[in-house]
This record gives C-alpha cells, structure tokens and sequence, in this order.
C-alpha cells in the first residue's frame, strides 16, 4: 500500500461528508498538519489513526474498512475484502460461525486445502492457469 492511495481516498471520503482538513484533525485531535501530510501521502497513519480520523467523519464500517485496508491494515469485516467473491464471503462466515458443528466447519476447510492445490498444480510454470492444455 502507498500513501498515495490511502491520501487519495481520505481526502474523497472527508470531501463527501463535507469536512474541511481543519475540521477533520480537530474532530480527531490531530494537528492540521498531520491531516495534510497523510492526504499528500507524505505520512502513513498508524490504525489508530485511521480509526479516530473514521470516527472523526462518521464512516459506516464499509467506508472504515475500505480506508483501513488502504493503509494496510485488515479490516474489522475480514469479509467486506471479499466483496466481490460473495460466495468466498459466505464460507468464511460458516468457518467462523460456531454454531456450525465443528467436524463439518472442519471438512469444508480440508476442501478447501484440496482446492487450493489442485489450483497452484494447474497453475503452469509461466504462472498462466492452464485449462486442458490451453493457457486460459
């Protein structure tokens, strides 16, 4: 992750709520300065800092998590990283629920492991997935 990118979003989120950089540091008890710096991409904030400066503009947790990610950090919603694999989503959800027996949860991650190395095998050595002898 760069600054760049985390800069580039904080400044859109912070403009779509209406908030000023002054605004947003003294929301977040920050220094002016430190806003600036961060949106420039000159700084990277800690998570701390990326959480005062969400609670700062009352983010939902889909535009938190996005701006956490952008900083390299994992989101609070693992799964809003899989927001475009909903199936994905759905099976970490099952892995994690707990009222799921425990043998089944089990098996679904032994199947998983399969997929996964069935996968990097079909994976030639140019890194191009190869599907019946056809670079797909």
């Amino acid at each position: 992750m760069s600054g760049k990118e985390f800069g580039s979003l904080l400044k859109t989120l912070r403009e779509r709520h209406g908030v000023s950089q002054s605004k947003l540091a003294e929301r977040a008890d920050f220094d002016h300065s430190y806003v600036s710096r961060l949106e420039s991409g000159a700084r990277m904030p800690t998570r701390d800092a990326v959480d005062r400066l969400g609670t700062a503009m009352g983010l939902d947790q889909g535009a938190l998590d996005a701006l956490l990610a952008s900083a390299g950090f994992l989101p609070r919603d693992v799964t809003s990283l899989l927001s475009n694999e909903p199936a994905l989503g759905e099976v970490l959800e099952m892995l994690q629920d707990e009222t799921v027996p425990t043998e089944y949860r089990e098996n679904m991650r032994n199947m998983l492991r399969i997929m996964v190395q069935q996968a990097r095998h079909m994976v030639g050595a140019s890194g191009v997935a190869v599907k019946s002898g056809v670079a797909a």
